[in-house]
């Protein structure tokens, strides 16, 4: 009898994964079908439909009015082997969209630093903050050695990341000439059901965002670049999570970024203010060497009262 029940339950478990095994490819034929039977112009539409009901979902033009942004929270970074290294704190100011200061808050001795900044092998040993600047086609960097020019190299890269990021794709490109979108289907997010849009600029930049079918937020932020030499693929993946609605915007408080299914940093946000104002002199070297100067000069008085 035991085993005549055991029987059953095997052949119970193995009907019901057969029937999600058929549900699930059912729902990707459908899918597919879905997607392949839009014309290139229904395609585009319903792309765009559905962009309206995110930037409506995140704020409507209280979104697209951001012209500037602080927020304050700790960044972890993970190794290559999925270890985490260690959380920094941080202050990350844009006046958008390609003027950006971080400021990176530590306590003691502190490597994480290297990788956060882009500058392998820095470390910081009595504390203290350590400031990148990038304005356009310009960038600096503040730590304990004084100010520096961020090589070439990193302010292509940040100009590069800027043209992809999601939030001034979906502010200010969509509209741009040669902005490609399209409708992406339906898939499972998180275990949510969600939707994807495609976008393709005039130079082929590839990036796809998936959305929560139901609020319309951001889940997903998918860029997509091919090295030119290897031809090889690489997939960023950022994930937001957490939403709270701050300055009359909603703001992902979770951030995870992924390349190839490798999980590279998870940020975590406690609070952003929008349209406060800053200060574009914020983002000049002549402002990182007046920091330094007084953070010398307030160095140099406690030594001397510590005497």
């Amino acid at each position: 009898m035991r085993r005549q029940l055991q029987a059953l339950v095997c052949i119970s478990f193995a009907c019901l994964g057969l029937a999600l095994g058929f549900a699930l490819a059912f729902g990707k034929r459908a899918a597919a079908g879905q997607t392949q039977e839009m014309l290139p112009e229904e395609s585009a539409a319903k792309g765009r439909q559905v962009v309206k009901q995110v930037i409506a979902a995140l704020g409507g033009q209280n979104y697209l009015n951001v012209y500037d942004s602080q927020c304050d929270g700790r960044e972890a970074e993970f190794g290559t082997a999925g270890t985490l290294m260690g959380f920094t704190l941080f202050r990350d100011s844009w006046i958008w969209p390609d003027k950006n200061r971080v400021e990176y808050f530590t306590k003691g001795e502190h490597t994480i630093l290297g990788f956060l900044t882009g500058a392998d092998g820095l470390m910081i040993t009595h504390g203290g903050a350590t400031i990148t600047v990038y304005n356009g086609q310009e960038g600096w960097s503040l730590d304990k050695s004084g100010v520096s020019n961020q090589p070439d190299d990193l302010i292509q890269a940040f100009n590069e990341q800027v043209k992809t990021e999601m939030n001034h794709v979906l502010r200010n490109r969509i509209n741009e000439p040669g902005m490609d979108i399209e409708y992406g289907g339906p898939d499972l997010i998180d275990l949510k059901e969600a939707e994807w849009v495609e976008f393709t600029d005039k130079d082929r930049r590839d990036m796809r965002l998936g959305i929560d079918k139901y609020t319309h937020i951001p889940l997903r932020w998918v860029v997509s670049t091919r090295d030119p030499e290897t031809r090889v693929t690489t997939e960023a993946i950022t994930a937001y999570t957490q939403y709270q609605l701050q300055d009359g915007v909603k703001t992902p408080l979770s951030i995870e970024l992924s390349r190839n299914d490798r999980k590279v940093s998870q940020t975590f946000l406690t609070v952003c203010k929008y349209n406060s104002d800053l200060s574009p002199s914020l983002f000049t070297r002549a402002d990182l060497e007046q920091h330094a100067a007084e953070v010398n000069k307030k160095g140099y008085k406690d030594s001397k009262t510590t005497k």
